[in-house]
């Protein structure tokens, strides 16, 4: 419909624009054929450029001119939604296990060392928290001083460290505890022997009259 009507309109411009020959009685001189005015120039232009305007076809890098949104701006772009963030208190998950073994027995020794905090056993089984109990303290400082991932080469076997005793492995540590469960009668009294020499001793230094209980500071 706006095609015809722009259409028309340059068909009126036309009609307006062209002249004819009339006699005015002594000659000839040149009348526009309807009394329209002649619009001006600035009009037949525009309507020139809408009509090239609707003509062309509407390409993927041009939107049409009825695709504006109600606002009379452009759609906005989609923006990809981001990935959500990881939260600060994720557990993080030790990937090495030799690492974090060994990890484990250097902050077990760091904290018998400085005695900042209660030495913690997590991430040990009882095979390994064993072997941590039955050390003395040089072989504790030799744990302090070997760093993590030579304690924890050292807890798998792969490359011992000099002054350290072997750890057992969990199979291992369950065979020695089955075995000491098998106690022969000599070593059951070889035992009481043992014990009651040691409460005779205590009970000697505790009937003595010189003997006094001192206090640590």
């Amino acid at each position: 419909m706006r095609t015809v009507r722009l259409a028309l309109m340059l068909v009126l411009a036309a009609m307006a624009a062209a002249a004819q020959k009339v006699w005015d009685g002594t000659r000839w001189v040149a009348r526009a054929m309807s009394g329209m005015p002649t619009p001006p120039s600035t009009g037949i232009e525009d309507a020139l450029d809408d009509l090239a305007d609707a003509a062309r076809p509407v390409t993927a890098s041009q939107p049409a001119r009825d695709t504006v949104t109600p606002s009379g701006q452009a759609p906005a772009p989609e923006v990809a939604p981001r990935p959500a963030p990881v939260p600060a208190s994720a557990q993080v998950v030790e990937l090495d296990p030799i690492l974090a073994k060994g990890k484990a027995a250097h902050a077990f020794a760091c904290a018998l060392a400085t005695l900042d905090e209660e030495p913690s056993t997590d991430g040990l089984d009882e095979a390994e928290i064993a072997w941590l109990n039955s050390l003395n303290a040089s072989e504790m400082m030799t744990v302090y001083r070997a760093g993590p991932m030579r304690t924890g080469a050292h807890m798998a076997g792969i490359k011992p460290v000099e002054g350290l005793p072997l750890c057992p492995t969990l199979a291992e540590y369950r065979h020695i505890l089955g075995q000491a469960a098998r106690i022969s009668p000599r070593q059951r009294a070889e035992i009481q022997e043992y014990n009651d020499t040691l409460d005779a001793a205590f009970q000697e230094m505790i009937e003595d009259p010189g003997f006094e209980l001192k206090r640590g500071v």
